[in-house]
C-alpha cells in the first residue's frame, strides 16, 4: 500500500513538473496575443482599440484610430504608456496610368492591381506593371500602400480574329468578332439590335456612328472602343447579362443603361445618362455626363469627371478622385470615399457612410443614421440630423445646423451652430 502510495505522489509530481512549465509557457502567449494590435500604416480605416490613447502626447478624444481623424504624417501613439509609431496618409498620389502595347503585353508607366471585370469581387488577379494580352480584358487600379486608390485604367483584348462589318447595311443581330473601321464609317443602328454572349464588337478610333431615333444596342457579349468614337443622334447602349461595354465617345444624346452586366467604363467620353443597376464594375474617368444613377453596383470609380447629377444607392465601395458633382446622393447603405472634389449640394442617408477629403461642398445634408468623416476641406452650410454623426477633422465649416444627431470638431473652425429645433 506505502509503495503504491508513493507511485501516486510520483506520478502526480511528474504530471506537475510537466504542466506548470507549460503553464508558464502559455501564460506569456495569452498576454502578447491579447496586446494591442496598432497598425503601421493607416489610410482611410477606422481600427478599434478599446483604450484610451494619446496622439502625439495629446489625448485623443476615442478609443479608436483612423486616419480620418488624424494629421497625414508620421504619428506617435501611447497607450498603457506603450509607444507606437503609425504612418497616416489620406490623399492618394498625383499619377495617371498610361498603358502601351508591346509586342503581346500591356504596360503601364507604374506598378498596378489587375481585376477581372466579370469576377462580382475584389479578387485581384496579379500585381505588377505589365499583363499578357488575350481576348480577354481588364481593369487596373493604380493604388499606394495605404489603399487609396489614384486612377483606373481599361486592359484591352487583342485585336485578333476579327471579320471587318461592312457599313452598307445598319447594324443588327451580330455574332463573332467584328471590326468597324472608321475608313468605312458612317455605320448605322436603326433599331434594337443585339450583341449576343461570347461575341464582340470592336470599334476604331474614329468611328461615327449614326443612331435613329430610339435606336438601341443591347449588349450581352463585349463592346470596346479602340479611340475616340463619335455618335451621331440619340440612342441607348443596353449592357445585360455578363455584358461589357469599353466606351471612349462623343454621343450628347447617347444614354447607356444596365441590368447586371460586368463592366461599364466609359473613358473620356461626352455622355448623357447613365442609369447602371447590378452591374460588376462601373468606370467614369475624364468624362462628362448629366445625370448618373447608379444601383447595387458592386464597385464604382469616378475620376477626373464632371456630373450635374449623381445618385447612388445601395453600393459598397465607390471611389471619386477629383471630379465635379452640382448634385449627390447617397443612400441605402452605401459607402463613398472621395478625394480632392467639388460638390455643390451632398445628400446622405440611410446609414450610408461618406468620407471626405481635400474636398469644397456647398450645402450638406446628413440624415437617418448616416455617418460622415470629413478631413482637410471647406463646408459653407452642413446640416446633420436624425441620428447621424459628422466627424469634422482642419475642416472649416461656415454654418454646422444639428438636430437629434452627434457632430465631433476636431481642429475644425465654424463660424455659426445652430440646434435643429424638434417638431
Amino acid at each position: 500500500m506505502e509503495r503504491v502510495a508513493r507511485y501516486i505522489h510520483k506520478e502526480k509530481h511528474f504530471e506537475l513538473s510537466v504542466i506548470l512549465p507549460l503553464i508558464i509557457l502559455i501564460i506569456p502567449a495569452v498576454i502578447a496575443t491579447a496586446g494591442v494590435l496598432v497598425p503601421q500604416k493607416l489610410g482611410i480605416n477606422k481600427i478599434e482599440l478599446g483604450k484610451e490613447l494619446k496622439v502625439d502626447g495629446k489625448n485623443f478624444p476615442f478609443t479608436f484610430l483612423d486616419g480620418m481623424l488624424l494629421a497625414d504624417g508620421k504619428r506617435t501613439i501611447t497607450i498603457n504608456d506603450q509607444k507606437y509609431t503609425v504612418e497616416v496618409k489620406t490623399a492618394p498620389d498625383k499619377i495617371r496610368l498610361n498603358g502601351i502595347t508591346e509586342v503581346y503585353t500591356y504596360v503601364f508607366d507604374s506598378t498596378v492591381t489587375f481585376y477581372d471585370p466579370t469576377v462580382r469581387a475584389l479578387k485581384a488577379i496579379d500585381k505588377s506593371n505589365e499583363i499578357k494580352l488575350s481576348d480577354k480584358f481588364y481593369l487596373a487600379v493604380a493604388s499606394d500602400d495605404f489603399d487609396n486608390v489614384t486612377d483606373v485604367a481599361f486592359v484591352p483584348p487583342t485585336l485578333e480574329k476579327l471579320d471587318i462589318l461592312d457599313s452598307q447595311n445598319p447594324i443588327t443581330n451580330i455574332s463573332g468578332r467584328k471590326f468597324l473601321l472608321s475608313s468605312k464609317s458612317p455605320y448605322k443602328i436603326i433599331s434594337k439590335t443585339i450583341l449576343p454572349e461570347k461575341s464582340a464588337l470592336m470599334l476604331e478610333g474614329g468611328v461615327t456612328i449614326i443612331t435613329a431615333l430610339n435606336a438601341e444596342l443591347n449588349i450581352k457579349g463585349a463592346l470596346v472602343t479602340t479611340g475616340l468614337v463619335s455618335f451621331l443622334g440619340s440612342g441607348k447602349l443596353t449592357v445585360s447579362d455578363n455584358g461589357s461595354a469599353y466606351v471612349s465617345a462623343i454621343g450628347p444624346g447617347i444614354d447607356i443603361t444596365s441590368d447586371r452586366g460586368a463592366l461599364i467604363f466609359v473613358d473620356g467620353s461626352n455622355l448623357r445618362n447613365i442609369d447602371a443597376n447590378l452591374t460588376n464594375f462601373v468606370v467614369i474617368r475624364k468624362s462628362s455626363l448629366s445625370k448618373v444613377s447608379i444601383n447595387g453596383v458592386y464597385t464604382v470609380y469616378i475620376i477626373d469627371s464632371s456630373i450635374e447629377e449623381l445618385e447612388i444607392q445601395n453600393c459598397g465601395n465607390v471611389v471619386i478622385n477629383n471630379a465635379a458633382v452640382n448634385n449627390v446622393k447617397v443612400g441605402l447603405v452605401s459607402k463613398v470615399i472621395s478625394y480632392n472634389s467639388r460638390f455643390d449640394k451632398f445628400s446622405v442617408s440611410d446609414l450610408s457612410s461618406v468620407a471626405l477629403v481635400s474636398s469644397k461642398i456647398t450645402d450638406l445634408q446628413l440624415s437617418k443614421g448616416s455617418v460622415l468623416k470629413i478631413k482637410n476641406s471647406s463646408l459653407i452650410n452642413a446640416k446633420v440630423e436624425n441620428y447621424s454623426i459628422a466627424y469634422l477633422f482642419k475642416t472649416n465649416v461656415n454654418q454646422l445646423s444639428v438636430g437629434n444627431a452627434k457632430y465631433y470638431l476636431l481642429e475644425s473652425k465654424t463660424n455659426k451652430i445652430t440646434k435643429i429645433q424638434e417638431q
